[in-house]
């Protein structure tokens, strides 16, 4: 999936992904999608809850050799 920015958490641990997460967001167009990756398996709950809490949209994400990747779709407004 096409992407216009890249996110790299991976290394991050507790709170500190979501909180960058967070940060890194503010900074970009409404309407991009970032493509976010981590080696945290805790991800693949905090980050559908971080968009379920903030509108964004999760539009797909996958596992491959312990990487989690996250399609995001920044909400508008």
């Amino acid at each position: 999936m096409n992407h216009d920015h890249l996110l790299d958490i991976r290394g991050l641990c507790c709170s500190a992904p979501v909180i960058r997460l967070g940060r890194e967001f503010k900074t970009f167009d409404d309407g991009a999608v970032v493509l976010t990756v981590s080696d945290k398996c805790s991800m693949l709950n905090d980050i559908p809850a971080w968009c379920r809490m903030t509108g964004n949209a999760l539009l797909q994400q996958d596992e491959t050799d312990g990487l989690f990747r996250f399609w995001i779709r920044k909400r508008s407004g």
